[in-house]
């Protein structure tokens, strides 16, 4: 369940700059270059410095260059995974979204740049100042936005308890997530995906006993 991010007042904030920096168009371009290529060389290699001047040598760039596009070496690390959540969008229902969650967990190996930023971003945003501490903050409610939608698109308007649990429920999902991909990174060997499928399993049963014992009760 991840999806892409880019709320208006960056829009504008950015729209802003690039109009005091050059062609807005070809300033935009140029970024959504940046973000792409970036968005492979660090799901390979990380985000060493090592990287940034990969990236710059493959936009045609110095590295001052690509900052130019940016507010600071923070910011394009949070928009890198925010150009990630946009590749990675779920749509459709709770099961399809349960399933493409669990297909992209299972591509750490694969991108491993990407969980460790991902990981240390997360922590970077304890400090409210940081640009991470926004993106996590709408990340995780437009993450429980979607997944309330489809959960109760198909059922009776759920009741407050029905509804608390369920956010509870969602809220220690992308907890457990989180969690299990820090372990990965320490342990390679641990079952990310199978490990989040089988808890995400036992709640799907939790919630169902627990829409039985209601239609019982009532």
């Amino acid at each position: 369940m991840v999806v892409g991010l880019v709320n208006d007042s960056e829009k504008c904030r950015y729209s802003i700059n690039m109009a005091t920096r050059g062609s807005y168009a070809k300033g935009i371009a140029k970024r959504a270059e940046i973000l792409d290529i970036a968005l492979e060389v660090f799901g390979k290699e990380g985000y060493r410095g090592t990287s940034l001047r990969k990236v710059a040598h493959l936009c045609n760039l110095s590295l001052a260059g690509v900052m130019h596009y940016f507010d600071s070496k923070e910011d394009l690390l949070v928009q890198i995974l925010r150009k990630r959540d946009l590749r990675d969008e779920v749509t459709g229902d709770d099961v399809k979204q349960q399933d493409k969650f669990l297909e992209i967990l299972g591509r750490n190996g694969e991108e491993p740049g990407l969980v460790a930023l991902y990981v240390t971003m997360a922590a970077a945003a304890v400090d409210p100042e940081h640009p991470a501490a926004a993106y996590f903050k709408e990340r995780y409610e437009h993450i429980l936005e979607i997944a309330e939608e489809s959960y109760f698109q198909t059922r009776p308007t759920p009741s407050d308890e029905e509804l608390s649990y369920f956010r509870i429920m969602t809220r220690s999902s992308l907890a457990m997530a989180d969690g299990l991909q820090l372990q990965w990174l320490v342990d390679p060997s641990v079952d990310v995906a199978g490990t989040m499928a089988v808890f995400l399993e036992q709640i799907r049963t939790f919630m169902a006993m627990s829409a039985e014992q209601r239609n019982a009760d009532q």
